[in-house]
């Protein structure tokens, strides 16, 4: 029978997408989603790079001001932007989203080339920070929406692979060449390939099937699964498509976002726990640790080059291998088990590395650690978008992510007084908050309190 003749209803274009076969299609368009995530995040930690060998030698503002700007660009510009265009990206599409946040950042970082001053800085980091956070709220909707969900896992963090490969290789590969004697290029390169590689690729991926139906505009969503199927079938090598099971799937079709929802009966409880975790996650294992590594490596005696070096390890080996390990668990270990077993083997590394801080341990403990904190850090993407319904999922995700990184905000601050006030211990105060609020709390709330998502139709999952 097909599938395409069926007549239309909510939830069966998710039923036809969910039981494609797996081909490079699914995989295509998983990969553009994290080429956007992985270029983003390399201009994420732009202050956190050019403040230790520029800003700092230059005497152009001291650590409390530096600490500010992370918080503004991690925190206050990322959250504006996740709930901003989390919701742009429920009401108008996914595709709509991603090119907004593009723009931002292309439009918006540059002129942090052309100044020290502190007051500009935050002010245009904050702004293009706004982009930054549509483009983690949307990156992983988009991919979870047309993966089926056997393959989920494989497929998310598999592509994920590239997602740290080309932060890791964008991030520090031009900071090597270009900090701090040309630091100007350094910032303005993100600013070109956004426009240049970025823009096009959002203007031209198809939107989400899934939340053209949800919106009732069954007609597109019809066009992009029928496109969608057609390509599975050729390069399967299948003589026709599986049956879709249309009884398990029924989906809400609504033209607005029901944003009350997310702080009602089951949805309140999901969103409260995930708002915890993403808030004390982000203020320690993530920026809390990540805003201060570089000045933590350069108090080791470590040259830019050696800094930018380890950095460039551990985000691609570390990060890439740890993604690997995980794609090819696949579906078979529940989600929120490897968000704890991550977060325990960061605290492990940074412990060794608080004693322990020769170069060549620096490399490995470092790539060890953070590779680590990246499978953390992607795992609870992906839970945080399957915590909710189509309707509601970009919404949820950059709400709760978003306002997640309130612990940006304070993250920072806190982790900054912490590296100064005990740095004559070797920064122990720092590693503490890091290692226990920052990484294992969070890590053990969604462990125990987390729900099951291993295997589960997206919505079934969330009803």
């Amino acid at each position: 029978m097909d599938a395409t003749a069926e007549p239309v209803g909510a939830g069966r274009i998710a039923a036809r997408i969910d039981r494609l076969p797996l081909t490079w299609a699914q995989w295509r368009l998983a990969l553009i989603s994290q080429l956007f995530w992985g270029v983003i995040i390399a201009a994420d930690g732009i202050p956190a790079k050019v403040y230790p060998y520029v800003w700092l030698p230059q005497h152009a503002f001291g650590m409390t001001a530096f600490s500010f700007l992370l918080a503004m660009q991690f925190g206050v510009g990322i959250l504006v932007g996740e709930y901003l265009i989390g919701l742009v990206a429920d009401r108008w599409g996914r595709r709509v989203a991603l090119l907004i946040s593009t723009l931002a950042i292309a439009l918006l970082m540059w002129p942090t080339a052309l100044t020290n001053n502190f007051a500009l800085l935050m002010v245009f980091f904050g702004l293009s920070a706004i982009g930054l956070g549509g483009v983690l709220s949307v990156n992983v909707v988009y991919m979870g929406e047309i993966i089926p969900p056997k393959e989920r896992g494989r497929v998310m963090l598999g592509s994920q692979v590239l997602a740290v490969a080309v932060y890791g290789l964008l991030g520090n590969i031009p900071a090597i060449l270009w900090i701090p004697n040309h630091y100007e290029l350094f910032i303005n390169f993100y600013c070109v390939v956004s426009l240049v590689v970025l823009v096009p690729l959002a203007w031209v991926i198809p939107e989400s099937p899934r939340w053209l139906e949800a919106h009732g505009r069954h007609e597109q969503a019809e066009r992009v699964t029928a496109a969608l199927e057609a390509e599975c079938l050729r390069r399967s090598g299948l003589s026709s498509l599986p049956e879709p099971q249309y009884a398990k799937y029924s989906v809400d079709v609504r033209k607005h976002v029901p944003v009350r929802e997310l702080f009602r009966g089951e949805y309140g409880r999901r969103t409260v726990l995930l708002l915890v975790a993403w808030i004390l996650g982000y203020s320690g294992m993530i920026y809390g640790f990540g805003g201060y590594e570089t000045l933590l490596l350069r108090g080791f005696g470590l040259t830019a080059d050696q800094a930018f070096g380890v950095i460039l390890v551990s985000s691609t080996l570390g990060g890439g291998g740890g993604l690997a390990i995980c794609a090819m668990l696949g579906e078979a270990v529940e989600r929120r088990m490897i968000i704890l077993v991550s977060a325990l083997i960061t605290v492990i590394m940074l412990s060794l590395l608080y004693f322990v801080h020769t170069v060549l341990a620096s490399y490995v403990l470092v790539t060890l650690s953070w590779g680590a904190t990246e499978v953390w850090l992607f795992s609870m993407y992906n839970y945080t978008a399957a915590s909710y319904p189509t309707r509601l999922r970009a919404t949820g995700t950059g709400l709760t992510d978003g306002v997640g990184h309130l612990g940006a905000v304070f993250g920072p601050v806190v982790a900054g007084w912490l590296f100064s006030a005990t740095a004559a211990f070797g920064h122990a105060g720092w590693f503490a908050y890091v290692m226990i609020p920052g990484a294992l709390i969070p890590a053990v709330m969604i462990a125990v309190w987390g729900i099951d998502q291993r295997r589960a139709i997206l919505e079934h999952i969330a009803v």
